[in-house]
């Protein structure tokens, strides 16, 4: 008798015990799905909701994954990082973790825990180009220009097609006025990709910095005609024919940009452009634009102007 009650109560409790996990695992995937649902029509804080009660559950990769990009969408960089890093504590051997903690340490301009996460996900998987270009990407902003190339230089060697390597090395380059070698790689680029818009932007850089101006405008042409909304071709154009001094030619360049698209740069720029011809009323009415269209700008300009070099700079991307 005693026997038999023993396995009547063991069963009992069995049949208890898989009742809540099935029922764990249904409250789960309605947690989830639903969370995945508000996100696709942009409810971000129910989203957030359901994802944190199925975490409540049980610990899962994907649902994790979900909240991380979740609260980005709401800037919640503090609850980003904080459930980024309970990923790589139960997830410690899948190097996907790191890199995505990696990042939101870069949204936190945390830069010296985005190198650690990155260096800890080369350790798990030494053969990925993401991770060498992660730990570049962290190197770049403590300003170890040595580290960012060595590591740039290693994820090319893991991936000889990794534009994104390849153009932030030229830019590197390119600031250390290594000529060649920034050229090098973008010559490497443009043979893979002839259409590449910021391949053939640097290229033109190159050219400028070099003193071949009509290779320069050549080229900015070129991403034009790829391309007529891009801003930054226009720029560049422009500032080659101030450095001329050739006023009306920079005029001709933002003026169709301006066509095409508004921008704060574009209005600053031509409102140095107006300056320099002697056009102050129409200076100041481009900058008053400018300010409107980015008002974080407003202090940086007074009324005398005197402040209108620094602005120059901030638009010209040969510093």
């Amino acid at each position: 008798m005693i026997k038999f009650l023993k396995n009547l109560f063991s069963a009992n409790n069995a049949t208890q015990e898989e009742d809540t996990e099935k029922n764990n695992k249904k409250n789960f995937d309605i947690l989830k799905y639903d969370g995945i649902r508000a996100q696709n029509i942009r409810k971000w804080a129910y989203a957030e909701k359901c994802f944190k009660e199925a975490l409540n559950i049980q610990p899962d990769m994907e649902v994790m994954r979900l909240l991380i990009n979740n609260s980005i969408q709401l800037n919640n960089l503090e609850l980003a990082t904080e459930v980024a890093k309970q990923a790589t504590e139960v997830y410690s051997d899948k190097y996907e973790n790191f890199i995505n903690l990696a990042h939101i340490y870069y949204m936190c301009e945390k830069y010296d825990d985005m190198l650690i996460a990155a260096q800890q996900a080369t350790r798990l998987n030494p053969e990925n180009e993401n991770c060498y270009y992660t730990q570049a990407q962290a190197y770049q902003k403590q300003g170890d220009v040595i580290n960012t190339i060595a590591t740039l230089t290693q994820a090319i060697g893991k991936n000889d097609k990794f534009t994104e390597a390849y153009l932030m090395r030229s830019k590197v380059l390119l600031e250390l006025r290594q000529m060649n070698e920034a050229k090098a790689d973008i010559d490497t680029l443009l043979e893979q990709d002839p259409e590449n818009e910021e391949a053939l932007l640097i290229a033109g850089n190159i050219e400028m910095q070099k003193g071949n101006e009509e290779n320069a405008i050549r080229l900015y042409n070129q991403v034009i005609e790829l391309n007529p909304f891009n801003e930054q071709a226009y720029i560049q154009a422009a500032l080659l024919f101030i450095n001329k001094q050739d006023w009306e030619k920079a005029l001709e360049q933002v003026n169709e940009a301006l066509e095409n698209t508004e921008t704060a740069a574009l209005y600053q720029l031509r409102g140095k452009i107006k300056l320099e011809t002697g056009d102050k009323n129409g200076s100041i009415e481009d900058v008053k634009k400018a300010m409107e269209l980015n008002p974080e700008e407003k202090n940086s300009i007074n009324g005398t102007f005197n402040n209108f070099d620094s602005l120059y700079n901030k638009v010209n991307p040969l510093g």
